[in-house]
């Protein structure tokens, strides 16, 4: 019976995995890098299981032959001897992921997440345990309007002057995050960035200045336009983005931006 259940683990864990794979919820606890390793664990899963399984119905079907033809069921003896191959430890930590994933609806780490943890704001200023955000693919975007929230961090890390970039337009999309540092017109569009996987999971952010501030809903999705401007947030200057408009959308598909 152990070998059974085994076999449904193995196959089941496979088929979850890819599942995940393809409806996108796998980018929201590991880098997209590793999709290809994922699709590979998946599919050697599956066949292990379906492997098995076809190993355990010979070894029945060869049994049962021997036994019919009054011989030592020797054959028998072998496969009862293999389905105690694998404990009920074992199949507690096969099942556990399916379990867990089936009951947990797959989500992107949201402003609840934010508590407790150094928010990167660029020139090495932060909110509250971020490391600066390394690298961007910065160079090959000269439409301000299409740098993210980390290509805005680079560039304010690259400068000494927040007044730089006075007038400069921007259009970036985040979840709204505010606590009590933040004036009545202030909120923080923000996003996470990940290396690896959530464990490394880095929350970055643009302050904006927006008087309709208080509609806002803390973890819902925003399309901040506007222009920055050189401002003093918590005693630091740095660059702000004065919103012209803020509206509701949808989570990305890829909530994350990726290093």
């Amino acid at each position: 019976m152990k070998q059974t259940i085994k076999n449904i683990l193995l196959i089941a864990l496979g088929i979850f995995l890819l599942s995940r794979l393809l409806n996108g919820t796998l980018s929201f606890y590991i880098h997209p890098r590793f999709n290809v390793l994922t699709l590979i664990t998946a599919v050697g899963l599956a066949a292990l299981g379906i492997g098995y399984a076809i190993q355990q119905y010979r070894q029945s079907v060869h049994a049962r032959q021997h036994s019919s033809g009054h011989e030592p069921d020797h054959a028998h003896e072998h496969a009862h001897v293999h389905s105690h191959d694998v404990s009920w430890a074992g199949l507690f930590l096969l099942a556990l992921p399916v379990v867990l994933g089936l009951l947990v609806e797959p989500r992107p780490l949201g402003a609840s997440a934010l508590q407790n943890r150094e928010i990167n704001l660029g020139n090495d200023v932060s909110l509250a345990s971020a490391s600066a955000p390394q690298g961007s693919e910065l160079s090959v975007i000269a439409n301000a309007g299409e740098r993210n929230i980390l290509d805005w961090l680079y560039l304010f890390q690259r400068s000494t002057d927040p007044a730089s970039f006075n007038g400069e337009e921007a259009h970036v999309i985040g979840f709204v995050y505010r606590d009590d540092r933040f004036a009545d017109t202030q909120f923080m569009v923000s996003r996470f960035t990940v290396s690896c996987c959530v464990a490394d999971a880095a929350p970055i952010g643009l302050i904006v200045e927006w008087p309709d501030t208080a509609v806002l809903t803390a973890d819902s999705w925003v399309e901040v336009t506007g222009t920055l401007q050189a401002r003093t947030f918590n005693g630091v200057e740095m660059p702000v983005l004065v919103a012209n408009s803020v509206s509701p959308t949808e989570t990305p598909s890829q909530p994350y931006l990726y290093q």
